[in-house]
């Protein structure tokens, strides 16, 4: 199903004139993100007077565009169509109704992870390949007390982005499990999956009572109950920096969530999340054996494997 783009005909967007006049599925693509997908019976004359064009040309403007294209038979050209559009899910693609305004995917994938922000980290990405998709991989954290909630609050979160009725983006439950499912969606040409991480608390309030607890008593001992409700309290008003600052410079919040204590923040689809550090990453590489199988190309985040074109 992938193709390896490399490899097809290919020629500038402003080059467009000298297309071949063929049957074939065409691809317009831009810093490696294939931004449109269709089908033309006569591949130079769709390609007067496209569509898309006024679009494309915008973000020519910024990026290169290029036009890739497929050779094939006009009697295979639909459902050609039908599974590279499912396969890359192209931004371009996703706002072709014209009786509503369509959310683009990249703008749902940044909304998930504004709302998951604080609970993931970016575990890291796996570069393409002749047989895969760029693929993000991110995680979500819960030990093993705290496994269902995580995963039951993350279900919630993620069946009412995928609900909202003027976007065709969807995150999908491919291994549903009460206690640590996986989710996987795919956006610009990039797959993006959801697994869960057993080993590290949630930096959520119960948590973190222990860790303000630890600087303000020294150590966790019975505490008067107005003390301990102020204290609640105030946990409850830190934002997300503000309790990582803190465990950060606490021993016992170094130990209770030491992933998100050593993470960084990096950018992803434009929103800043903790993501694991090459050392990090290194490291649990080779203390869990299993996951170096199952993503053995993975490499720690260093910038945006998301890049976000504006239209």
């Amino acid at each position: 199903m992938l193709q390896e783009f490399g490899t097809l005909p290919n020629l500038k967007l402003s080059e467009r004139q000298r297309l071949p006049e063929c049957s074939a599925i065409y691809f317009a693509i831009a810093h490696d993100q294939v931004l449109y997908v269709g089908l033309a019976t006569n591949l130079r004359s769709r390609w007067q007077n496209h569509h898309r064009l006024p679009q494309l040309e915008a973000v020519n403007q910024r990026c290169e565009v290029k036009l890739f294209w497929l050779g094939c038979a006009q009697n295979q050209l639909n459902e050609l169509e039908r599974q590279y559009i499912e396969y890359y899910c192209p931004t371009l693609n996703q706002t072709k109704v014209p009786e509503r305004q369509i959310v683009p995917s990249f703008q749902m994938l940044t909304l998930s992870l504004k709302k998951l922000n604080e609970r993931v980290l970016g575990f890291g990405v796996c570069p393409a390949n002749d047989k895969h998709l760029k693929t993000l991989i991110l995680s979500y954290l819960a030990d093993y007390r705290e496994t269902r909630l995580a995963t039951t609050t993350l279900r919630k979160t993620l069946q009412a982005i995928t609900r909202k009725p003027d976007s065709l983006f969807r995150w999908t439950e491919d291994v549903r499990l009460r206690d640590g499912a996986h989710w996987r969606t795919r956006c610009n040409g990039i797959e993006i999956q959801l697994i869960p991480w057993f080993g590290e608390r949630i930096m959520h309030n119960p948590s973190m009572y222990e860790v303000m607890a630890e600087k303000r008593f020294g150590a966790w001992t019975s505490i008067p109950m107005p003390e301990y409700e102020a204290m609640r309290q105030e946990v409850k008003a830190m934002s997300f920096v503000e309790r990582l600052e803190m465990a950060r410079d606490s021993e016992i919040g170094r130990k209770l969530f030491p992933l998100e204590c050593d993470a960084q923040f990096r950018t992803v689809s434009g929103v800043e999340i903790l993501c694991l550090t090459d050392h990090q990453l290194q490291t649990l590489l080779s203390k869990y054996p299993h996951l170096q199988k199952q993503y053995p190309t993975v490499r720690a985040i260093d910038s945006d494997p998301v890049p976000m074109l504006g239209f």
